[in-house]
């Protein structure tokens, strides 16, 4: 595609901060990460969000039908990219964010979610990654599984032009696809673009195994942590996946190009703020240390720190620690549902 600079904030100059907002949540990005810093700025400005029904992670089309005459401000969960019910709904100053991360990694983490490796149907991820093709029908989902997110149907028949002339059509319509590999770097130049603070982009990593399989209670079995280990040929892997998923590498390939391009053009500038960001999350890490029992997802735990206050010391962390769909549950629901009875 021919690249063209989206609009951002030059230094200097005055802008408003962002107030409308759509991220496509992409499963395995780190994405959680990312929409818990849309979650608590949400929050704190008192904006509305549309929020997948209570237990569940995904915003479905149904959901987007059932909020078309709402005003709404951020749609940050799980949600398939629908760009005609999205713009329906949400007005017409909204910035559409995505995320993308290298499909390798991806697929790992992707395998460690469910733990497919140690499911008899499934093959190690060795295996799968040595021949994809072998798997096709056991595995077919895996196929092109992110920009699948964003509209891209894996049951078309592709070829070369096809995949770039979706890459273009994205991001047309994006102003922004950050890249979990490079995740300070993507959060500085969203930034600019959202035109918030640094302290705004500030995140607790909300790791994927927090909420795996495994710690859910669902395998009672030792787990084989090798069947989860890269193949040693990664070479041939990465060849295997670039024809196997195709599409997924098209747009990393290309997004991951584009977000090195902004960084270049800031020049020097960018290092000073992303030392300064290193800094602050280091001292972010040291504050919230204390606060990681988070991760085991308690109802308790969450009761507890619902109507917390927020001059508590540890009201931050808490909020940073906590997982979109809790925090959609226990803080949005009831708050969005006291303010629409009212």
């Amino acid at each position: 595609p021919n690249i063209r600079p989206h609009p951002s904030n030059p230094a200097g100059m005055k802008c408003h901060p962002v107030e409308n907002l759509v991220f496509t949540k992409v499963a395995k990005c780190g994405g959680s990460t990312i929409a818990n810093i849309f979650l608590r700025y949400g929050e704190t400005h008192n904006f509305t969000f549309l929020l997948p029904k209570p237990g569940s992670a995904l915003i479905t089309k149904e959901d987007l039908y059932e909020h078309m005459d709402e005003e709404i401000n951020m749609i940050v969960h799980h949600a398939n990219f629908d760009e005609r019910l999205m713009k329906r709904i949400m007005p017409e100053d909204t910035v559409y964010i995505g995320v993308m991360r290298e499909p390798l990694h991806h697929l790992k983490s992707y395998y460690n979610y469910h733990n497919y490796g140690n499911i008899k149907t499934k093959p190690s991820l060795a295996e799968f990654e040595e021949n994809p093709w072998k798997y096709r029908k056991e595995m077919g989902n895996l196929v092109n599984q992110q920009s699948g997110w964003y509209g891209w149907e894996t049951k078309i028949t592709m070829d070369d032009k096809m995949a770039w002339k979706f890459v273009e059509k994205i991001y047309k319509k994006f102003d922004f696809i950050l890249i979990t590999d490079h995740m300070k770097e993507s959060l500085i130049l969203l930034k600019d673009i959202l035109c918030w603070t640094l302290d705004d982009m500030l995140f607790v990593s909300h790791k994927v195994a927090t909420e795996s399989a495994a710690l859910k209670g669902m395998i009672t079995t030792e787990l084989d942590k090798s069947s989860l280990d890269h193949t040693p040929n990664k070479a041939l892997a990465e060849r295997n996946l670039r024809q196997f998923s195709k599409v997924d590498y098209d747009m990393f390939d290309f997004f991951n190009y584009t977000l090195w391009e902004k960084i270049r053009s800031k020049g020097d500038a960018f290092q000073q703020t992303l030392k300064e960001f290193d800094e602050r999350l280091l001292d972010l890490q040291r504050t919230c240390k204390q606060t990681k029992e988070s991760l085991t997802f308690t109802l308790k735990y969450c009761k507890m720190i619902i109507h917390e206050s927020s001059s508590s010391p540890d009201y931050r962390c808490h909020r940073m620690l906590l997982a979109p769909n809790w925090y959609s549950q226990y803080i949005l629901h009831p708050k969005q549902n006291k303010t629409n009875n009212h």
